[in-house]
C-alpha cells in the first residue's frame, strides 16, 4: 500500500520537473506511479470520440514513479510510517512530528 494518496499535495524530488509542487490525481499501486497535477506533461494524438468531437493534439499529465514525490505537510516535504493502533485501522504518521496525517 502505498503511502501516497489521492488529493495529496507532494513535491517532486528528482527529474525533469524536480521542484514542482502539485496534488495527485490518481494513484496506480500495482505500478507503483501516480499522476500529478502539471507535472511530466506530454503532446498525445487523440482520435475524435464522444468526449472529444475534434481529436487533434492534447496535453495531458503523464504517470511519474512514486519514488520521485515526497508527500508534503504544511508545505514541508515529510517521511512518513503506518502505525496500527489496536482495534483500528493503520494511519499514516509524519516521522519527524508524530501527527497524524
Amino acid at each position: 500500500m502505498p503511502a501516497i494518496k489521492k488529493n495529496d499535495e507532494v513535491l517532486v524530488i528528482s527529474g525533469e520537473y524536480k521542484g514542482k509542487k502539485g496534488l495527485v490525481i490518481k494513484v496506480f499501486p500495482d505500478k507503483s506511479k501516480v499522476i500529478v497535477n502539471g507535472v511530466n506533461i506530454r503532446k498525445k494524438h487523440e482520435k475524435p470520440n464522444k468526449t472529444n468531437q475534434n481529436g487533434g493534439i492534447v496535453e495531458k499529465e503523464m504517470p511519474i514513479h512514486i519514488s520521485n514525490v515526497m508527500l508534503l505537510e504544511g508545505g514541508v516535504p515529510v517521511r512518513t510510517k503506518r502505525v496500527k493502533e489496536p482495534g483500528k485501522k493503520s494511519i499514516r504518521v509524519s516521522v519527524k512530528t508524530g501527527k497524524a496525517i
